[in-house]
């Protein structure tokens, strides 16, 4: 493979000084404007490949500052981390190890570009490449983000980490939600006139779940398959991993009674909710659905036929719009149609309209 990853020129990055990384990022520029270069100029680039590359060009209304729409920022994945008191390993990501302080979630696959370049009996070979998935999503430690002796500083970018779980946390998504976490723990760090390492995590968690948005609005209500507090299963069900979060329930087809699964929100603000079940990719059996608003239930045919868009194992579906009740009254009822089939149920949520 031959692409804009400027293979191996990226060592002395990490440690380099200002004046040592402008070389570096100048280089990267240089390689992949000569890579542009090439595929649409040279001649031993075959020519159906030139006649499309030619009528390429930088976007002109992208980087203006740049007098010829090439950006100035390089796209550095991993430098220098921090190293604490806790190291979120390859363990973490494949669940072999799990952390009792966390304050954010990651699920990507294991992803590390090539290291080096080099010859193998005469033969150009990339090395170094890394893709590993195939597991759930994870939590990460508050001890990741905490140095070992600093009493004010949060870090939950270039957080301790190993090369490889970091090619799995470092999505932006989960640097958002670190983010947001490390903003929650300064401010009680601030309010308590604690030091960030004596923090408590819980009283974290509960802000962030309470209020996810920071703005005081009501939360969105998400109750997964394995949540133990809300859920209740009638019939033999199957765990496998998969699906939203952790597992996704299967029946099993081996049981010849009925089966269902009850999902009951705890709804602290009554008002209008539209309310979702996840469905996996893949899943092509009819359910039905029953949504109990505290007083009337509608029964709901859910064909769960769907194309996944994107990197996702499946998509949230509408089952409507319910006004419900404050309370425990509501609740979501999946059922197989019939003993035999093989149903699915996972994740059951709940948005508030605002």
């Amino acid at each position: 493979g031959f692409s804009t990853n400027f293979i191996g020129q990226n060592y002395q990055y990490p440690e380099g000084s200002y004046q040592e990384r402008e070389k570096i990022i100048q280089a990267h520029r240089q390689y992949q404007q000569g890579l542009m270069w090439t595929l649409a100029n040279h001649p031993r680039i075959p020519e159906k490949v030139r006649a499309v590359v030619s009528q390429w060009g930088t976007c002109k209304d992208e980087y203006p500052e740049s007098k010829n729409g090439w950006q100035g920022q390089l796209y550095i994945r991993e430098a220098r981390r921090m190293v604490s008191d806790y190291v979120m390993t390859q363990y973490h990501c494949e669940a072999l190890t799990v952390v009792e302080d966390p304050v954010g979630l990651a699920a990507y696959t294991m992803d590390s570009h090539n290291a080096e370049r080099i010859v193998v009996n005469g033969m150009v070979k990339n090395e170094g490449d890394v893709q590993v998935g195939g597991f759930g999503p994870y939590l990460i430690s508050y001890r990741a983000i905490t140095p070992k002796d600093v009493s004010n500083l949060l870090v939950p970018v270039c957080l301790s980490a190993s090369h490889i779980a970091y090619g799995s946390i470092r999505m932006e998504p989960v640097f958002m939600v670190l983010s947001q976490s490390a903003a929650q723990a300064a401010i009680y760090a601030i309010d308590h006139h604690s030091s960030v390492q004596h923090v408590d995590v819980k009283a974290i968690k509960k802000e962030l779940r309470t209020n996810p948005l920071a703005d005081g609005s009501t939360a969105d209500i998400i109750i997964d398959d394995n949540d133990g507090d809300h859920v209740t299963t009638e019939g033999k069900w199957i765990a496998e991993k998969g699906g939203y979060g952790p597992t996704m329930l299967l029946a099993d087809t081996s049981d010849s009674n009925s089966k269902s699964i009850t999902y009951k929100p705890t709804i602290k603000k009554a008002g209008a909710y539209h309310v979702y079940v996840y469905s996996s990719s893949g899943n092509t059996v009819p359910v039905q659905i029953g949504v109990f608003d505290g007083t009337l239930s509608r029964m709901i045919t859910l064909d769960p036929t769907i194309k996944a868009e994107g990197q996702t194992s499946g998509e949230w579906l509408s089952l409507g719009k319910f006004d419900l009740p404050e309370g425990k009254q509501a609740s979501v009822k999946v059922s197989t149609k019939h003993p035999k089939d093989k149903a699915q149920a996972d994740a059951v949520l709940f948005v508030p309209e605002r």
